[in-house]
């Protein structure tokens, strides 16, 4: 189990051994209302996905009460917040320690539960490099995942237009981001992650139309890039996200 890459067997090695590694589904918000009196319930928004817990299990081994004792109080510490790995599983998972439970087995060993309180659920992150002006991009997982594109262009850019990277959060209807005043060999990155957009590291939001920060859809996603004759590089990043 690593916890914002440290991993714990590691780092304890023969004062720590790990358990059962737990996914829990996710709490569901639902929308729907059945009026009193009415045959038929009125449809809300479409169901929400939130919260789900994570469990895991391992025992601790102290030479004294006191080596136990603090053994387990940094076990806690590395494990307040951030990202999970769990054994034998390569997806990545964000959350916070929600509840811990220590019990004495004999002297002086203790088993320890931690439930963390997680919210995101994701592969890896996939990097493409788009050499064209257009390129459909198939993406894993069942849920719509913010991206990165970073752009550097070859020569100034008056304005460069994306199109099929956002969408209309309530119609789902495709919407453009466009960026100007691109300077020859500085890196702009539009985070749909940090929702930021910088040149060099520098804020250009100001430069910057759209409604919504970039991201793609589970499945096809068409995007087309559209600038003057100056070639510009692209690089779309994002992580598979799952419910």
């Amino acid at each position: 189990m690593i916890v914002n890459g440290i991993d714990l067997k590691e780092k304890y090695g023969s004062k720590l051994l790990l358990g059962q590694q737990t996914i829990q589904e996710r709490s569901i918000t639902t929308f729907t209302e059945w009026i009193d009196d009415a045959d038929y319930p009125t449809p809300g928004k479409r169901p929400k996905g939130k919260f789900f817990d994570v469990e895991a299990e391992m025992i601790v081994f102290g030479t004294s009460k006191t080596d136990a004792e603090i053994t387990v109080s940094n076990i806690i510490a590395d494990c307040m917040s951030g990202t999970i790995q769990l054994d034998n599983m390569d997806l990545e998972l964000e959350g916070e320690l929600k509840e811990t439970e220590k019990e004495f087995l004999k002297r002086w060993n203790y088993s320890l539960s931690l439930t963390f309180q997680a919210w995101e659920k994701t592969e890896g992150e996939v990097s493409i490099e788009i050499a064209e002006t257009g390129k459909t991009i198939n993406v894993a997982g069942n849920q719509t995942t913010p991206c990165i594109i970073e752009l550097t262009p070859s020569g100034a850019i008056t304005a460069y237009t994306i199109k099929g990277a956002a969408r209309d959060p309530v119609t789902g209807e495709a919407e453009d981001i466009i960026i100007k005043n691109l300077t020859a060999g500085k890196k702009v990155i539009i985070d749909g992650e940090s929702c930021t957009v910088t040149e060099d590291g520098v804020n250009k939001y100001a430069d910057t139309e759209m409604w919504e920060f970039p991201t793609l859809v589970p499945g096809s996603n068409v995007l087309t890039f559209v600038s003057s004759s100056v070639s510009c590089d692209v690089i779309i990043k994002y992580k598979p996200r799952y419910i």
